[in-house]
C-alpha cells in the first residue's frame, strides 16, 4: 500500500469536515498550516467538550499515522501532536480517547521538545534563562 500524502490528508479531512474548507484554501496549499488547522479543530472539540468530534479528529489522525509519507509524518508530528495539549479537567478524557500509536508519538514529541530545550539551554540560547 503507498504510502499516505499531503494530497491524501486534504481529501479526507475536508471529508470528514467539510466546515473547515474555507480555512483549508486560505492555506495557500501548506501541509504544515492545514495541519495546524486540523489541530486547533482537534483542540477546540476538546476544549468545548464535544467529544463525538474529538473522536472523528483522533480517528483521521490515526489513520494518516498508520502509513504516512515523510512529509506528512513530519506534519502529523509537528503541527498536530506536538499542540495536542492534555491539561485541565478534559485532559484525561482527551487522552484516554488517543489511540496507543499516537499516545507513544505524542511522548516522542514531548521527549524530543525537551531535549531540544535542554540542549538550547545549555549553549545558552537567547530566551533559555527566560530573559527576553
Amino acid at each position: 500500500m503507498p504510502a499516505l500524502t499531503h494530497h491524501d490528508f486534504r481529501r479526507v479531512l475536508l471529508e470528514e469536515f467539510p466546515q473547515l474548507r474555507q480555512e483549508i484554501e486560505d492555506s495557500d496549499g501548506l501541509l504544515h498550516i492545514e495541519m495546524g488547522v486540523f489541530a486547533e479543530h482537534t483542540q477546540r472539540a476538546k476544549g468545548q467538550g464535544d467529544w463525538p468530534t474529538y473522536e472523528r479528529c483522533i480517528k483521521l489522525a490515526d489513520r494518516m499515522w498508520a502509513n504516512p509519507d515523510a512529509a506528512l509524518l513530519n506534519a502529523l508530528n509537528v503541527s498536530y501532536l506536538e499542540y495536542l495539549d492534555f491539561d485541565g479537567p478534559r485532559g484525561p478524557k482527551a487522552w484516554s480517547l488517543l489511540t496507543p500509536p499516537l499516545q507513544e508519538g505524542w511522548k516522542a514529541i514531548m521527549q524530543y521538545l525537551r531535549k531540544l530545550g535542554n540542549a538550547a539551554r545549555k549553549r545558552g540560547a537567547p530566551g533559555s534563562d527566560g530573559a527576553a
